[in-house]
């Protein structure tokens, strides 16, 4: 049950930049995407978020026209201009109808290499930053999923900070910071570029190498030095519990979080069906003992988070203060009892089949096929991880599934909690379950 993908060449320039080009039939479309090896995690120290920020400032001008023009020149072509800013990689991509392929190759390039980075346009940039954090203190989600990405990395760690960054940091962003953090990003050996369209894959690659050999792309540059990644090292430490206060909370969103795996791990298949039958799914272990049985929460799920060298595994849900306890000592119960006993046969199998199902219509649009593929290249997984997916998939035996809830779930050993609502009730909830530290709101803006 291999899946086939589309026709496809894939060629490395010189100048170390790979070419991707996909055949996708049946409909009069051109995407590009820019894939950049290098993401929030090559944040500078005490620069966190300035990947993110520079991301976001290509769109405000470049050497040959500025903010409003760049504006123009991709309303013109009726597309939109996506940035995304990961962990791992930054990628800038658009789709435009078949006929404009040239002009849109060359306006990805052109915002992707020429930005101007003109004082006003940071300035304006950095006010914009700051006021996001500020109103990102108003979403209780927002705050734990930045919350837990510092607990399970911790703060040090290249992966422990959100892609958007830090006040602190971010009030410290100068145009100087954007022009060498871009200089160097912007300039990678390893970057791809991803083109799919109704054609020859070959006849891509030859129009793309026409519009780069006019001196769109710099020359040859290395990779930029890595940064440590640390592993996990020594005993883990006991469950202890973060509690962000949130003045006159009626709710608190609540999340578990242990180490996981990163997305190369040769254990792949086994994890994300054993995650999928624990919490991944709208009828998994969790939703029906948390949502169904008890009505704790209408959301609860788990997820892995697999970036390219480190992961986290992940449990999510929020509840009304008063069940505050009882949701966490439910979601823990569960949570061990499957970390012993893995799935149930019937589970087993409805994950199986839900994740080699669904798996094709992640691939389904121009985006999604070029995100995807370029993923996997980038990830050095390579595309037989997307072709032999849905094989591995169904092959998980019941052991392999039981192996993998013992070691991703949530609730193994070294799993912390974090609680955002009112601080005194989560502690005095927790109290007797383990250490909490309550911590005020504007600490994570």
């Amino acid at each position: 049950m291999s899946f086939e993908l589309p026709p496809m060449a894939i060629e490395e320039l010189p100048s170390g930049l790979r070419l991707l080009a996909l055949r996708r039939r049946g409909l009069p479309l051109f995407h590009a995407r820019l894939s950049l090896p290098a993401g929030s995690s090559a944040d500078p120290r005490g620069k966190e978020g300035l990947a993110q920020f520079t991301l976001d400032l290509l769109r405000r001008g470049t050497r040959r026209r500025d903010a409003r023009g760049v504006d123009e020149l991709i309303e013109g072509m009726g597309a939109s201009l996506m940035a995304d800013c990961g962990s791992d990689e930054s990628a800038l991509a658009l789709t435009v109808p078949d006929e404009l392929r040239a002009q849109a190759l060359e306006a990805l390039l052109e915002v992707a290499l020429e930005p101007a980075f003109a004082d006003g346009e940071v300035a304006s940039a950095r006010r914009r930053a700051l006021a996001a954090l500020q109103s990102d203190l108003d979403e209780p989600a927002t705050v734990a999923a930045r919350a837990l990405i510092r607990l399970g990395f911790g703060p040090e760690h290249p992966y422990g900070h959100a892609s958007h960054g830090t006040r602190a940091a971010v009030e410290g962003f100068g145009r100087a910071d954007v022009a060498d953090l871009h200089a160097r990003l912007y300039r990678q050996r390893g970057s791809l570029l991803a083109l799919v369209a109704d054609d020859d894959p070959r006849s891509l690659l030859d129009q793309a190498r026409g519009v780069l050999a006019r001196g769109q792309w710099p020359a040859a540059a290395p990779l930029l030095p890595e940064r440590p990644f640390p592993a996990c090292e020594g005993p883990p430490a006991p469950l202890r519990a973060l509690a962000i206060h949130k003045p006159d909370s009626t709710q608190a969103q609540v999340r578990i979080v242990a180490p996981g795996v990163p997305r190369n791990t040769p254990r792949h298949a086994e994890a994300v069906v054993a995650n999928s039958a624990l919490g991944g799914g709208f009828t998994s272990l969790l939703v029906d003992a948390i949502r169904v049985d008890r009505g704790l929460s209408y959301s609860v799920s788990t997820r892995l988070l697999m970036y390219r060298r480190a992961g986290l595994a992940l449990f999510s849900s929020f509840t009304r203060n008063e069940t505050l306890r009882e949701l966490i000592d439910l979601a823990l119960e569960k949570m061990r009892g499957y970390a012993a006993a893995g799935p149930a046969p019937e589970a087993l199998q409805k994950a199986r089949t839900y994740l080699a199902g669904l798996f094709p219509f992640g691939l389904e649009s121009h985006e999604s096929l070029a995100e995807q593929v370029a993923d996997a290249i980038l990830d050095g997984l390579g595309v037989d991880h997307l072709r032999d997916y849905r094989d591995r998939v169904l092959a998980v035996t019941p052991e392999a599934a039981r192996a993998a809830a013992a070691e991703l779930s949530p609730a193994r050993p070294g799993a912390q909690i974090v609680v955002v609502g009112d601080g005194e009730t989560a502690r005095s909830a927790l109290a007797d379950l383990c250490p909490v530290e309550v911590r005020q709101l504007e600490e994570f803006a």
